[in-house]
């Protein structure tokens, strides 16, 4: 038997009572990844550590309804779509593990694993802050990416289920801009001015944003600011603001 260890890299959930209303069951049926000797409990064990770091409940993957009691569950049932998903990604970080990581030279000892947190972070779907935002400016326009950012903020930083660090806006201010979106662009690089007041690279790209919108006096006096808050910006700064025609 694969350690358990190694086996964690997305929900899995693949055991279920052989019959009767009962939780933990005496045995385990449809077992289709897992050794069908595993102990009842090391089962169970490994399906509290999948819910933890996907951030889901047992009714994720198994059929029952959320707060009854586990007894009421189907757990047999293949019915739920992040089940079947859930053995595909145990397969596929078994394979990482014990196959493509050991072929890694110079190994650490003990070697590195990769288990489930190691992608999702407590998100049952893994994803960077980016591409989330990303996705609502497309649907639903920037004021709603901005409130989108400030909600999972409340709701994940310090959890490292997101990147809230500076750069993570400061990219996308600029590929909004090099994409000839300067609106949005301003709007996410004023939020992520707002949560880093100290750094200089929001305001500078700020001046780009607005730049591109044809603002000219904002732009130079957001680079002059930049590079106030930002020594190291001193050259670049330099540089735009002789191109924007500044003294």
């Amino acid at each position: 038997m694969r350690p358990l260890a190694l086996l964690a890299a997305g929900l899995v959930t693949l055991a279920a009572p052989a019959s009767g209303q009962r939780f933990p069951p005496d045995s385990l049926t449809n077992l289709k990844y897992y050794p069908k000797a595993i102990p009842v409990r090391a089962l169970i064990d490994s399906m509290r550590a999948f819910t933890a770091a996907l951030g889901v409940r047992c009714s994720y993957c198994h059929v029952g309804e959320e707060g009854e009691p586990l007894a009421t569950y189907d757990f047999a049932k293949d019915d739920k779509r992040a089940k079947l998903v859930a053995r595909v990604m145990l397969d596929m970080v078994a394979h990482i593990n014990t196959e493509h990581l050991a072929d890694v030279p110079e190994r650490s000892n003990p070697p590195v694993a990769v288990r489930c947190e190691t992608c999702h972070h407590g998100l049952a779907k893994p994803e960077r802050l980016q591409d989330a935002l990303t996705g609502t400016l497309a649907d639903s326009g920037v004021e709603a990416a901005v409130r989108r950012y400030r909600a999972l903020r409340e709701r994940y930083y310090g959890s490292a289920a997101y990147d809230f660090r500076e750069n993570t806006l400061n990219e996308m201010g600029r590929q909004l801009i090099r994409a000839g979106k300067p609106d949005d662009a301003l709007a996410l690089l004023r939020l992520n001015a707002e949560q880093f007041p100290l750094a200089g690279m929001p305001l500078f790209l700020i001046g780009e944003a607005q730049a591109a919108q044809g603002d000219t006096a904002a732009a130079i006096a957001s680079i002059r600011a930049a590079m106030a808050r930002d020594t190291t910006l001193a050259r670049q700064g330099a540089q735009r603001l002789q191109a924007l025609g500044a003294r």
